[in-house]
């Protein structure tokens, strides 16, 4: 089995480095969107592996570009209902006082207690057993033996979305917005005008945790919405969502991971000290090449996550998922802070460019749960074994 790159992804990979390199994805440019448009970045045939080499460049250059918002948690959605996918657009789905995790809206899709606000019914047969591979990771995400709360964002019958979301990515740059939201009969996912919403953002600017990844919140009052997705299928088109963001975000991790260790390793070998680089000492070195190994160990698990996100289906493609997600998350927090470490405590600063790359790394490390939350839903997912992969 091969399991190098094949030539046209290598090209793909090169090219948007060097597009990214060059600076023009900069915050706030529409040609930056253009551009991703014209580089086919957003072309359906590209399959998860494609996306996750672009997503691991982006990551290195810091981008603020929508575009993991926009292929990682809206595509799946669009794509299920054939749309195209060309503007910038988000998912969303954690609401107060109900589901607040991809996990945990994958169980309400999927029927789980509580699911519908209302008293809708849960779904039975075929589609529910179609399911059960996304249900595998919500269950093993500290789901078991307790009621949890339903959605409180309901779809009323002319169609309008009424609720609260919050923590929604990139949802000031979106033009087209997934609503998961609780109908008559199940959890659906529905398309809004981004034109439709005034959100608040809740973590942007310059105090943000990280400013090129603006966080908001949106109250729906009685939007107009259309049908993406049936409550047949919320629950498999919101399990691939999880598994493609996360995959995607674990390559990211990982190009976030790879430019800090890199700018540490250029300081380490160009600064000296008693008339010698400060990387000739061991206290400095040794750091630097465990941070190494952990790089190269979350771009392998990264790599194989993105691949089993197509390949594979249910728990193998969540072991594989899970895996990556912490291991690229502490990668990512361990890099920029050996590089800060390298830089003698100053890396930490707003005017050190390495500052960014460690808030966008515990952006990362907080997305729709812990690292905590994932070791302990990788070890649901070793320990209960695959159960009905029906």
């Amino acid at each position: 089995m091969d399991f190098a790159l094949t030539g046209e992804q290598e090209a793909l990979r090169d090219t948007a480095a060097k597009y990214l390199a060059d600076g023009r994805a900069s915050a706030g440019s529409g040609q930056a969107w253009a551009d991703a448009v014209g580089l086919g970045w957003l072309d359906p045939e590209l399959g998860t592996v494609e996306l996750a080499l672009i997503a691991e460049q982006l990551g290195r250059a810091g981008s603020p570009l929508p575009w993991w918002a926009t292929v990682g948690l809206a595509a799946p959605a669009l794509g299920a209902a054939g749309r195209p996918v060309r503007r910038p657009a988000t998912l969303a789905w954690a609401e107060p006082g109900g589901p607040d995790t991809l996990a945990a809206w994958i169980r309400a899709a999927d029927g789980g207690a509580g699911s519908v606000a209302g008293g809708g019914e849960a779904r039975t047969g075929a589609g529910s057993a179609a399911a059960n591979g996304g249900r595998t990771a919500a269950r093993s995400a500290a789901a078991k033996g307790s009621a949890h709360p339903g959605p409180t964002c309901v779809v009323a019958a002319d169609g309008t979305v009424t609720g609260h979301k919050i923590r929604v990515p990139h949802l000031v740059d979106a033009a087209d917005v997934v609503v998961a939201a609780a109908g008559a009969h199940g959890v659906e996912l529905r398309l809004v005008d981004g034109e439709h919403l005034r959100p608040r953002p809740v973590d942007a600017g310059p105090h943000g945790l990280d400013a090129t990844r603006p966080v908001a919140s949106v109250e729906l009052a009685a939007v107009p919405s259309v049908p993406l997705v049936a409550p047949d299928r919320a629950a498999d088109v919101l399990a691939l969502t999880r598994r493609r963001a996360l995959a995607l975000l674990a390559a990211e991790g990982v190009g976030v991971a790879a430019q800090a260790l890199a700018t540490a390793t250029g300081h380490a070998a160009s600064r000296t000290q008693f008339g010698r680089p400060i990387g000739a000492n061991q206290a400095v070195a040794h750091p630097l090449a465990e941070v190494y190994g952990q790089v190269e160990t979350a771009r392998s698990l990264a790599y194989r996550a993105a691949w089993s996100v197509d390949a594979e289906s249910g728990p193998a493609a969540d072991l594989a998922v899970v895996t990556a997600t912490a291991a690229a998350r502490e990668a990512a927090t361990a890099a920029c802070e050996a590089a800060i470490q390298t830089y003698g405590g100053s890396g930490f600063t707003w005017e050190q460019p390495l500052h960014r790359w460690y808030r966008r790394a515990w952006w990362l490390a907080t997305f729709d749960g812990t690292v905590a939350d994932f070791r302990a839903e990788l070890a649901g997912l070793l320990l209960d074994g695959p159960g009905d992969t029906r």
